[in-house]
């Protein structure tokens, strides 16, 4: 009787360790899970980009990273590349453009080049601004405003175009992050 008694309790302790072993399994995928949605839902999304106006930095097709979080934690920076949606888009469209003039300050377009606050401004194309477009006269930020351009310069719908203009920071997305798609 003694042997059948240390049998069954080794069983069931053995039992008891497997199950032990698939609840800490399933609990280690349901955190896997719980991380992955947390960070695609308040960190970084992907985003693949589509049009050619931030070429040559940005090429149609990429997929980049999209870090949601660091502008809840700061302002955008100058040259920073965003993704943004407008105001009255219904249809949840997303833009990709660079900042080149932050709140408060003043941008024009004039002679090709980008001047902000009367200072010329860095460039991220060897092409000459053929359109100024609404920034031909000075345009002054509003303290939530940002003045975008695409790297194309010249196929590019930004905050040159009337119907784009100053991009208010609620509607600016995150910032473009890490290139992970296609490799090299």
């Amino acid at each position: 009787m003694r042997n059948g008694y240390t049998v069954t309790y080794q069983m069931r302790k053995r039992q008891r360790q497997r199950r032990q072993k698939i609840i800490g399994y399933i609990l280690k995928v349901a955190a896997a899970i719980l991380a992955a949605f947390l960070i695609v839902r308040f960190i970084c999304f992907s985003y693949t980009i589509q049009g050619d106006s931030m070429m040559p930095t940005i090429e149609s097709g990429e997929k980049h990273l999209v870090n949601r979080l660091i502008y809840r934690i700061k302002g955008p920076g100058r040259y920073d590349i965003i993704v943004f949606r407008l105001d009255d888009d219904s249809s949840n469209s997303y833009y990709v453009k660079r900042v080149i003039g932050l709140p408060g300050e003043t941008v024009q377009i004039r002679d090709g080049k980008i001047y902000v606050d009367g200072k010329e401004a860095r460039t991220y194309s060897d092409e000459t601004i053929l359109s100024s477009g609404v920034a031909s006269e000075k345009i002054t930020l509003g303290s939530d405003e940002y003045f975008v351009l695409g790297d194309n310069y010249n196929n590019s719908e930004d905050s040159r175009s009337a119907s784009i203009g100053n991009i208010k920071r609620s509607n600016i997305i995150g910032k473009v992050g890490i290139k992970y798609w296609p490799w090299g």
